[in-house]
């Protein structure tokens, strides 16, 4: 059976992530105008490629005819790439799509000394997050000698073995000449993906656009579409659903509700997904509501599935040790990442790591145990600094 697997790409900025998702996927990742311009990437990018098992040899390729060893290969997975911004100050854009991964590529460029601060806050964020499939690409070997490729190389395993991820693979890359990409494929193939599709439906939305050209006929107008993926349970076309937190009327959040018109993904047109792809939702809602992202950092969900909707929470909090000089100090505005809503918080209290924020006029839908990731800032930018379960 042909499994879904969404793998994150990640690392510092300018290391070759965007470079080494064209050569898996022969997309660009840089669909935006202002990416383009300045060649990073500032959005979350996607992606997809499919990887086959040969049924001769056992190795992954990402064609019908092994790269091994020429035989044929059957569908094995179909792979939604998320490609994370490096620069330290869209991290948090990264943790938006994070909790949606079922792995990660970490790319770490071998003319730069290991770690780079986005190199070590992203694979902190990876740990938080719970990923435990990782494999690193170590690229750039082709503008270092020999002995600098060595020597990058036990730095990175040095870094991995710090930081719970001993038995992660180095894999040495050009991905510009399709060097040692085979290779990787074999081990993103060997990440183990277990799925449990009976649990409650809770897709999480990271865009959200209007894909109606403009003079369209009334008549022909699409609804507006929801892109993400699914952190738990199922979506079929024809389910209605609940959008958190919805439309702001009247100074209080107003759930939407719509139905499921269409879904697709990077691969076509889906009758039912679960955990795995990145999908858009075509929905029924007026397309104007969707409109530039508006609805990014909802919540989807069915049936009965209501989540706690309030504009103040309390944290089971775990710090990164060693990370800020003080803990948590009551006034302090932090920024909360959960699922993909990004809000800002006042801190009312913190007790024995217990805290408890205000997030004043913003309503966030969560559900109680969802992970809380806090941010604070240092010299002015946003810096992971620790996370923890919801308790209220």
């Amino acid at each position: 059976m042909v499994k879904n697997i969404t793998i994150d790409i990640v690392g510092n900025f300018a290391d070759g992530k965007t470079t080494l998702v064209k050569s898996l996927t022969s997309e660009s990742t840089l669909r935006h105008s202002e990416e383009k311009k300045r060649g990073i990437t500032i959005r979350l990018g996607y992606a997809h490629f499919l990887i086959y098992k040969c049924g001769s040899c056992g190795s992954f390729s990402r064609y019908e005819k092994c790269e091994v060893c020429g035989s044929k290969s059957d569908l094995y997975y179909r792979v939604s790439i998320i490609d994370s911004p490096g620069h330290k100050t869209l991290m948090t854009i990264m943790l938006s799509g994070a909790t949606l991964v079922d792995g990660a590529v970490l790319v770490i460029a071998a003319n730069q000394k290991c770690p780079q601060p986005q190199t070590q806050e992203h694979i902190e964020a990876l740990r938080i997050i719970g990923v435990k499939d990782i494999v690193v690409a170590q690229t750039k070997i082709d503008v270092v000698g020999k002995e600098r490729a060595k020597e990058s190389y036990n730095e990175i395993k040095d870094f991995l073995s710090k930081n719970g991820y001993d038995n992660a693979k180095i894999i040495p890359v050009f991905a510009a000449h399709n060097i040692n990409v085979t290779s990787l494929i074999q081990e993103i193939g060997n990440f183990d993906v277990k799925r449990d599709e009976s649990g409650k439906t809770e897709m999480v939305a990271v865009r959200s656009f209007d894909i109606n050209k403009p003079g369209t006929d009334i008549k022909d107008l699409k609804g507006g579409v929801i892109g993400g993926g699914l952190n738990s349970g199922k979506i079929s076309v024809g389910d209605n659903i609940m959008i958190y937190p919805g439309m702001f009327v009247k100074n209080n959040w107003k759930p939407l509700k719509s139905k499921v018109m269409s879904i697709q993904s990077e691969f076509g047109s889906e009758k039912s997904v679960s955990r795995g792809l990145m999908i858009g939702l075509e929905t029924d809602l007026d397309p104007s509501i969707a409109r530039r992202d508006s609805l990014s950092g909802s919540l989807i969900v069915t049936g009965d599935n209501v989540p706690v909707f309030k504009s103040r929470l309390s944290v089971d909090y775990i710090p990164i040790a060693g990370k800020f000089d003080k803990p948590i100090q009551k006034g302090e505005t932090v920024l909360l990442n959960v699922l993909a809503s990004k809000v800002l918080g006042t801190v009312v209290s913190n007790l024995q790591n217990k805290v408890i924020l205000n997030l004043g006029n913003s309503y966030l839908p969560y559900f109680l145990s969802d992970k809380a990731i806090i941010s604070r800032k240092i010299n002015n930018v946003w810096t992971l600094a620790g996370s923890g379960k919801i308790y209220e």
